[in-house]
């Protein structure tokens, strides 16, 4: 179970935005409130998840980050199969150039 926070809902949302908009590296805010970088990659994901409910209170969707990783992984592995697709078509190409 997570400790209750220090910042304010306001002071998140105010860090994610220098990130954000303001063009800060993650790691000078980070630096700035005392918190490491990936507390604060964490308040961006759950911001940019649901920016209206973010640091409510309320649980993040784990099942929408669960989501964003089957996508990452099936993105992936579609590039995996693409690159082999066209090592064949390369292959096939040769030996129709140069049968045996």
């Amino acid at each position: 179970m997570g400790r209750k926070s220090e910042f304010s809902r306001e002071e998140k949302i105010a860090a994610v935005k220098l990130v954000t908009e303001g063009g800060r590296s993650a790691l000078s805010v980070a630096n700035e409130y005392g918190i490491h970088e990936n507390t604060l990659g964490k308040w961006k994901r759950q911001y940019a998840i649901n920016p209206e409910g973010a640091f409510n209170g309320e649980p993040v969707l784990e099942e929408a980050s669960a989501q964003e990783r089957e996508l990452q992984q099936l993105r992936r592995r579609i590039r995996e199969l693409e690159a082999e697709n066209d090592f064949l078509k390369k292959v096939s190409a040769y030996f129709a150039k140069n049968p045996q």
